[in-house]
């Protein structure tokens, strides 16, 4: 992988593997916490591109969830290094995004009628807007497992983080 495009969920989960709240489904999938912290920290070690867009939405996002000190979590850890860094990537890993009524110019017309949530489609506009189309990192956010196959043939691809942890929420999604 040398460049993604990173859901919040991933950041989010990541910065819950520090606490023990018990209520928390997310806690009973130990791989699902480990693996958002291990790829997170690969991004940065290994110096894989995140792609964002011009306009800073998926910055903005991210913001309400994170702590721009980097602390306590890895999730903010990765939240500070991309916000300081986001300007040393090249400017090809920077997409200009440009709005319409119902979502962007840049998202793929197949996915239109798959009721893809307004606050996922700049994840996929910037995918698909990329000349390689980054894969798309997910953790927690099961309707994308119904968004995945038309993704695909849209040139997509949409890695789960813990494909257990979707399958036993697809069910739930909606409650």
């Amino acid at each position: 992988m040398k460049r993604c495009v990173i859901d919040t969920n991933v950041l989010v989960t990541a910065n819950k593997a520090l606490f023990c709240d018990v209520n928390d489904d997310v806690l009973k999938y130990p791989k699902l916490l480990e693996n958002c912290v291990s790829i997170l920290q690969e991004i940065i070690k290994k110096h894989i591109f995140v792609v964002l867009d011009t306009d800073d939405e998926i910055i903005e996002e991210y913001k309400p969830y994170l702590d721009f000190s980097g602390q306590p979590g890895v999730g903010d850890m990765f939240f500070k290094w991309l916000h300081d860094n986001r300007y040393s990537f090249p400017d090809s890993e920077r997409i200009c995004l440009h709005k319409t009524a119902d979502g962007y110019i840049e998202f793929p017309v197949e996915l239109r009628e798959m009721n893809v949530d307004p606050s996922d489609m700049k994840f996929f506009a910037v995918s698909y807007a990329h000349p390689s189309k980054p894969v798309i990192l997910e953790a927690t956010d099961a309707k994308w497992w119904h968004w995945t196959e038309v993704a695909m043939k849209c040139g997509i691809h949409v890695k789960f983080i813990d494909e257990e942890y979707i399958r036993d929420h697809i069910d739930c999604e909606n409650n």
